[in-house]
């Protein structure tokens, strides 16, 4: 397993169950802090018959060793080490020193990021896995583009006199306050010039049923066309009802995300791709996990009186502003619960 797999475990706030990583973090601070108990038996091993004692040196495994396996994907020891040290920071750095319970706990959470890319390969149409993988790669060369400064407030002052005439009594924002804002927008203009730079854009004067126009070498079909004018016409347009004229606007329209959905095929590694696949499955399915308002009062009536018992001099939010951030992260856990539950974990 690549070391993708140890970053991705925290990444997004979603991959791991709050209440999960708390078990964890409280069993690993247990583990830390524990005092030394009186055994049942006496343990005589490492005993020197001479009467000194032989150290025992603690069972360890190489850091090339399989750890666990999650559906079939192995986790290798040295993963599982690194992800150790930085949720113990830095105070456990050995994953074969913990305890069983603890180990499993802990491929628990670097199994997430396996089980969530599976799910997203598996459930995400073709449509929607090009169109996350394409806004991913427009937004990574977006913000690698460099904008002088010069031209970002030129910009400013261009969107300005703009609103300005709208409505010249309307109030607009300083620079500094909406420079990051403009910077995304003329680095995305920047990266799509970029893009259609040399690129020939032209409908088929003779068309199939299937290819309608060419974006340089690649061929545009008439299905991808259709779905892209769905959603800009609102249904009420398709390439066969478009006027001759509105055809090639359409095509320069379509071209900067095909373009995008192309160069992300090997701009982006298959590592960044599971990753940003797996946030948006995580994302679509929190927004179809139901919790009910019970649930929710439950919820904030359980973290009441934990606060009441730790005697907190914070205050507790009322239930109403903290509402939405519950019912997600209670969904959240709904659906890491089912993925651990569903999966097959074995520890080695």
């Amino acid at each position: 397993m690549k070391k993708w797999i140890i970053t991705s475990a925290a990444v997004c706030g979603l991959i791991v169950s709050p209440l999960a990583a708390d078990h964890l973090k409280d069993s690993l601070h247990g583990l830390l802090k524990k005092k030394e108990e009186t055994p049942s038996m006496v343990n005589l091993e490492g005993l020197d018959l001479n009467g000194r004692a032989k150290p025992i040196a603690p069972k360890t495994r190489s850091s090339k060793a399989v750890i666990a396996t999650v559906d079939g994907h192995k986790i290798i020891k040295k993963e599982a080490d690194i992800y150790l040290a930085k949720r113990t920071k830095g105070k456990i750095k050995d994953f074969d020193l913990l305890p069983k319970k603890q180990r499993m706990e802990l491929v628990k959470e670097l199994a997430l990021p396996i089980l969530l890319a599976e799910h997203a390969q598996k459930e995400l149409s073709a449509e929607e896995k090009e169109a996350v993988i394409s806004r991913a790669w427009m937004q990574k060369a977006v913000m690698d583009a460099k904008v002088p400064e010069e031209e970002l407030k030129s910009a400013y002052e261009k969107i300005k006199a703009q609103a300005t005439a709208k409505n010249p009594l309307q109030q607009f924002p300083p620079y500094e306050k909406i420079k990051d804002r403009i910077k995304l927008q003329v680095g995305e203009q920047q990266v799509i010039r970029k893009l259609l730079r040399g690129v020939d854009i032209s409908v088929d004067p003779s068309p199939t049923d299937q290819i309608i126009g060419h974006v340089g070498m690649f061929p545009v079909s008439r299905d991808e066309v259709n779905k892209a004018l769905q959603k800009m016409t609102q249904g009420k347009m398709t390439w066969a009802t478009l006027p001759p004229s509105d055809k090639q606007r359409v095509l320069q329209m379509i071209a900067p995300a095909k373009l995008a959905a192309l160069n992300a095929e090997s701009g982006l590694t298959k590592q960044q791709k599971d990753a940003v696949l797996a946030n948006y499955w995580m994302q679509k399915s929190l927004a179809q996990t139901k919790v009910s308002e019970d649930e929710v009062k439950k919820r904030y009536a359980k973290i009441k009186k934990m606060s009441q018992k730790s005697k907190r001099k914070q205050k507790l939010p009322p239930l109403s502003e903290i509402e939405k951030s519950l019912k997600m992260q209670i969904a959240q856990e709904k659906i890491v619960g089912k993925l651990i539950k569903q999966a097959h974990i074995k520890l080695k």
